[in-house]
């Protein structure tokens, strides 16, 4: 069975809070315009939000928030060329702002420019060093880089960060079994089980450490799994392929 990852996760809640902070602050720079006849379609929202932008900055046209706001516009409205474009002009200005430079990872890899990518998470984690998300994120794509050791190392920062981060135990516990470090993948997939139970991608990878090497192991582990996730998950008709297998002579 092929190892399952929750890769580029999404931004944690502390994140969120802080971009509804910072956009918060954007729309009072910008200003609201009054009481105005609400617009008819999609694209005429759009046009009148970047332009709304558009006008803040040619009165501040070196105010690194507007960039970011016209760039969480653009983007907000599909523009992605538009938004890398403008939070690239943000970062220019205001060169410690993490969001702008998380942001801009994301949208890198979403372009496939994985390089740039690491790039941007890099500048993030230096700004933010307590940012557990974008630490896990930048491991994920160290990895898809053929870059392991310095996956591992990220992947170790986002739960010095946060001990509670499921999905940095399971992405570094998918390391570690690929580099045949058994019982170092089982210690973090067995963390991942106990601060998530419900996270049933870790159990397929934890049973796939035990598979062709502990019969009983991998029995238990699949056990488990049908009993917490029923017969109706998807992967239980597997859990219950591989249980019939096991009990083969």
């Amino acid at each position: 069975v092929a190892l399952f990852s929750e890769g580029i996760v999404a931004r944690d809640q502390g994140g969120i809070v802080k971009i509804v902070g910072v956009v918060a602050c954007l729309a009072f720079l910008a200003g609201c315009g009054g009481e105005e006849e609400e617009a008819n379609t999609p694209r005429k929202r759009a046009e009148a939000e970047i332009s709304q932008v558009l006008m803040a900055l040619e009165v501040r046209p070196d105010a690194p928030l507007l960039h970011f706001q016209l760039g969480q516009t653009y983007q907000k409205h599909g523009y992605v060329d538009s938004a890398r474009t403008a939070i690239e002009r943000c970062v220019e200005l205001y060169e410690s702002f993490a969001e702008a430079h998380l942001q801009l990872a994301q949208i890198y890899y979403e372009d496939g420019d994985l390089e740039r990518s690491v790039r941007a998470y890099e500048q993030t984690v230096r700004f933010d060093a307590g940012n557990a998300t974008a630490y896990n994120n930048l491991g994920f794509v160290y990895k898809k880089l053929d870059r392991p050791e310095e996956a591992v190392k990220a992947y170790e920062r986002a739960i010095a960060a946060d001990s509670l981060f499921v999905q940095a135990y399971n992405n570094l516990g998918q390391l570690f079994k690929n580099r045949e470090e058994h019982e170092q993948a089982i210690a973090l997939f067995r963390r991942a089980i106990a601060i998530k139970p419900d996270f049933p991608e870790v159990y397929i990878n934890l049973a796939g450490v035990y598979e062709d090497r502990d019969v009983d192991g991998e029995a238990s582990v699949w056990q488990t799994f049908l009993a917490k996730f029923g017969e109706d998950q998807k992967y239980s008709m597997h859990a219950r392929e591989r249980l019939a297998l096991l009990k083969m002579p």
